[in-house]
């Protein structure tokens, strides 16, 4: 009988568990419809040149309005969080407003290419949604970590002749990321996984295969800039390749 009562509860709890996974999966459904509407509208103009027009202006006034918002949201969310009261509300528009603060400078300063860009995000957050349920916590943050120099190197192998600038940028910034996140790894590893009162990561995690994965992202992102665009798509297979083995060894781990 405790048996049984006992496996009823885990199926109870796997049952939520994968809701919440169909859950963020129709939300990353639905965010790359609203892209191809996007694209039809903002890029193709499918509906009208004063549809396409007025998007434009958005963009421009968000490309302000959106930092004020995010700024706005982030104290609000500070004041509650020091007065104890829930932050949920004042954390979820301030990412909304983020993200489409986003949204406005890749649309208007990278066109036509910036949505295409955009429609990469929901497929690849499609990926880390049933990484982050199905798998160990420290998997899923390697896998972040590994789809970012992904998207790096992929944009450097499309876009570098148009926008060398904007792409070395982006390229130098993860780098950055990815130091700042190996120094992460360390400070959660001298705390047993925790930041400050925050649990990130289980005590026994493994964060040699983080600092592994920082190191191998950021050699095979400065790569791709220093020996140029032609190499870019073999070093794509280096990080697939490396993504892959990270699944093989969590899958083994969960044995």
């Amino acid at each position: 009988m405790f048996d049984k009562g006992k496996r009823a509860r885990r199926q109870n709890e796997d049952d939520k568990v994968f809701n919440r996974m169909l859950l963020w999966l129709a939300a990353a459904v639905v965010l790359e419809l609203l892209l191809l509407m996007l694209q039809k509208a903002y890029v193709e103009m499918t509906f009208s040149a004063p549809v396409a027009k007025g998007l434009l202006e958005f963009f421009k006034i968000f490309n302000i309005a959106g930092v004020v918002l995010l700024a706005g949201c982030a104290v609000w969310a500070v004041l509650f969080a020091r007065s104890g009261k829930p932050v949920a509300l004042p954390a979820i528009l301030a990412a909304a407003s983020g993200a489409l603060w986003v949204v406005s400078l890749v649309c208007r300063f990278i066109y036509p290419d910036g949505v295409r860009v955009l429609m990469l995000f929901p497929a690849g957050g499609a990926v880390l949604i049933v990484i982050f349920f199905l798998y160990q916590r420290p998997f899923f943050y390697n896998a972040a970590l590994t789809c970012g120099g992904l998207l790096a190197v992929w944009l450097h192998k499309q876009y570098y002749m148009n926008h060398p600038r904007l792409i070395t940028a982006c390229i130098v910034g993860g780098v950055v990321v990815l130091a700042l996140a190996a120094a992460l790894a360390f400070q959660l590893r001298r705390n047993d996984g925790a930041l400050g009162r925050i649990r990130v990561l289980p005590p026994e995690s493994n964060y040699f295969m983080t600092w592994l994965t920082c190191g191998v992202t950021a050699v095979v992102m400065v790569l791709a800039l220093v020996l140029g665009v032609s190499a870019s798509q073999y070093l794509l297979y280096v990080l697939a390749g490396w993504l892959f083995a990270q699944a093989v060894f969590f899958t083994v781990k969960m044995m």
